[in-house]
């Protein structure tokens, strides 16, 4: 297990400055689910690149494989092939949101638990 940063009411956006236009194979980011704890996946893992640092475009799109119903603590690696060349890279990974109603919390809002993010 990493060192988890956790988020709560709001998505998870990280901005990677590679400090040159530079080729890209990967991205990924490592991720938390215990939905008993509150902690759950996010709901899809977006990737948008840009060589400004201001424009950007959506490359990418990784979905959730686990049901927040899979009460086991587990981890997933959203990763996106990108194959491309950019110097900005923007990771939006979206939140679940309000805790189902099977769930003994119901209502409150569901964390996402995010430690590395690497690039290739």
């Amino acid at each position: 297990m990493g060192n988890w940063q956790g988020y709560q009411g709001k998505d998870l956006e990280a901005i990677i400055d590679m400090g040159a236009i530079k080729p890209v194979k990967q991205v990924s980011i490592g991720t938390l689910q215990d939905s008993n704890a509150w902690i759950v996946f996010p709901k899809n893992v977006q990737y948008w690149v840009s060589d400004d640092g201001r424009n950007y475009k959506l490359v990418a799109t990784v979905n959730t494989k686990v049901d927040i119903k899979d009460t086991n603590s587990q981890t997933q690696e959203f990763t996106a092939p990108l194959n491309l060349t950019t110097r900005y890279i923007k990771i939006i990974a979206k939140q679940y949101g309000a805790l189902p109603e099977w769930h003994e919390s119901k209502g409150c809002q569901s964390y996402i638990f995010a430690d590395e993010i690497t690039v290739e």
